[in-house]
């Protein structure tokens, strides 16, 4: 028997955003293709930059493809939408984990949020229902990449040491953390999940390629 999921193909979730937004959740369909690209173009190129580790100006069919189509049980992603009165959809952000063939329950999360929709609450809902989705399919840790050419990005990666597991390769850092782990700086009264978003989201401000803002 299939396990129950929560977050299937009839998975959609309305929510507010912190300046009152309203945002649809949903699974990212191979039919969003056209989406995607519109949401791509409204990223900056440091957004860009910072969500494939090298200047981007387009994505290729190929690219697209793999971004679109997906299995959402090794590679798993979740489109966020704003809709307008005329009910015409627009993407605003997409948050996805890809999972390691070999260790299943190892998966790289990246969450993009387009410039415009910032500084909103976005990328910490991402996360939140990223991690809860990953929890779902028997994921039990992120491996996050990292960019630790800066003496802040190195000052953190020093202090989340006894927190996770760090390995360094020259300018750059993988660090793998558990889901249900709570992050360095969390209240030891706040549920894991989001002790997991605020260390992503302190990893995203000091440089790692995961989570664009909050």
């Amino acid at each position: 028997m299939d396990p129950v999921r929560h977050f299937d193909a009839q998975y959609a979730e309305q929510a507010v955003l912190d300046d009152g937004t309203q945002v649809t959740l949903r699974l990212l369909r191979p039919t969003d293709k056209a989406l995607l690209l519109a949401g791509f173009a409204h990223l900056s190129a440091r957004s860009r930059y910072r969500r494939f580790l090298a200047q981007k100006a387009r994505l290729s069919d190929r690219e697209l493809r793999y971004l679109t189509e997906l299995d959402h049980e090794m590679h798993f992603a979740l489109a966020a939408l704003t809709v307008d009165a005329q009910g015409r959809e627009a993407g605003v952000g997409i948050a996805r984990f890809v999972r390691q063939p070999d260790r299943p329950e190892i998966a790289e999360p990246a969450v993009v949020v387009i410039d415009s929709m910032q500084g909103r609450g976005l990328g910490r809902l991402l996360c939140r229902r990223l991690a809860e989705a990953a929890r779902e399919r028997g994921v039990t840790s992120f491996r996050c990449e990292v960019l630790a050419s800066n003496e802040p990005m190195r000052a953190l990666i020093d202090q989340l040491s006894p927190h996770a597991h760090i390995e360094q390769n020259g300018g750059s850092a993988t660090i793998e953390f558990t889901l249900t782990a709570p992050g360095p700086a969390a209240a030891t009264t706040e549920p894991a999940a989001g002790s997991m978003v605020d260390y992503l989201l302190r990893l995203a401000s000091r440089g790692a390629m995961v989570v664009l803002h909050r």
